[in-house]
């Protein structure tokens, strides 16, 4: 068995630095589907080559065995100050450049995925990965909000993951279902676990959704009707979403609102022996589980750190996944 030699190799402004030439003190690298850009922060000695970095800088980070890391985060520093036990660097990933462009379009009878390809591509961001079949008959965006959160809104109403690639570069995609993307066994991958039913004052209420306008009754050509009374089955709260003008449009929506609701009925935590390829969104099966039988979860956020007192540690933050969500 050979020893383990994690460490991170950092570019900076096109410059690759290994840990020990950037004398580093310790890195968090912090990856989400909360809706909030994925951040990273280093903490270096003052002497450091990396101490008189200026915000704006690039930035990329890999972590893993020495001679093989692997890259986990990509973006610009956001802003440099002298800390405690050293100088800390803090980093957003390449998405930031959406939530500091405001933009007003207009489109007609366009797919989710070809608005967040374009509102994205107007703002000067790289796109990974964009799905999004539903239909939108007419969609505005307005500059009173930034891109980052219009393309939230869109992930709203399809259900989809919105996230960042390694590269930093935008990913929105529909959340993964089948077979786990990887097979984890306590007390070999796992170093603690902690989990079950979330807690909650009174259960979550999934609303319906009804559609705006009456392509399903009167064809599509009168998308543009509006229902004089919608009504849905079921005696819960109603929501009349503008931007859907169909009925299979707004079945897609309240689908994605329930699957979200039941994801979410179920929260845990769990340490691992650092494995940097682990994404937001990915699906976990963990194996010899004290008192619990194997199951499949969907990792919500990944904490990646490096430090000299624990090595590399990798902490999922899962939920409830798997077939039938």
């Amino acid at each position: 068995m050979s020893l383990s030699r994690p460490r991170a190799r950092l570019t900076v402004d096109g410059r690759s630095l290994s840990s020990a030439q950037a004398a580093l003190v310790r890195l968090t690298v912090g990856l989400s589907l909360s809706g909030a850009h994925d951040s990273a922060e280093l903490t270096v000695w003052p002497a450091s080559k990396l101490a008189t970095a200026e915000p704006g800088t690039p930035l990329a980070i890999a972590l893993g065995e020495d001679g093989d890391e692997a890259d986990v985060w990509a973006g610009e520093l956001a802003a440099v100050a002298a800390g405690p036990d050293g100088v800390i660097l803090d980093g957003l990933a390449g998405t930031v450049v959406l939530s500091r462009r405001r933009l007003s379009q207009s489109y007609l009878d366009r797919s989710v995925a070809d608005v967040v390809q374009d509102l994205a591509s107007q703002a000067g961001a790289e796109v990974d990965q964009v799905e999004g079949d539903t239909n939108l008959p007419a969609y505005a965006v307005d500059d009173r909000r930034p891109v980052w959160d219009h393309l939230l809104a869109l992930a709203r109403l399809t259900g989809a993951d919105v996230g960042a690639s390694p590269a930093g570069a935008l990913r929105f995609v529909p959340p993964k279902r089948g077979a786990a993307d990887w097979r984890l066994r306590h007390g070999a991958d796992v170093l603690s676990w902690s989990g079950g039913a979330a807690h909650r004052s009174q259960p979550e209420e999934v609303p319906a959704i009804a559609a705006y306008g009456a392509a399903s009754e009167a064809g599509a050509e009168q998308w543009h009707w509006v229902l004089r009374s919608p009504s849905p089955s079921g005696d819960g709260p109603l929501q009349v979403v503008a931007a859907l003008r169909t009925i299979d449009a707004a079945e897609t929506m309240q689908r994605s609102l329930a699957q979200r609701a039941a994801r979410t009925g179920f929260a845990g935590r769990l340490a691992l022996v650092g494995r940097p390829a682990v994404r937001p969104g990915d699906l976990v099966q963990i194996s010899d589980l004290p008192g619990s039988d194997s199951r499949t979860l969907r990792v919500r956020a990944v904490t990646h750190r490096l430090d000299a007192r624990t090595g590399f540690v990798t902490t999922l933050n899962v939920e409830a996944g798997g077939e039938g969500l």
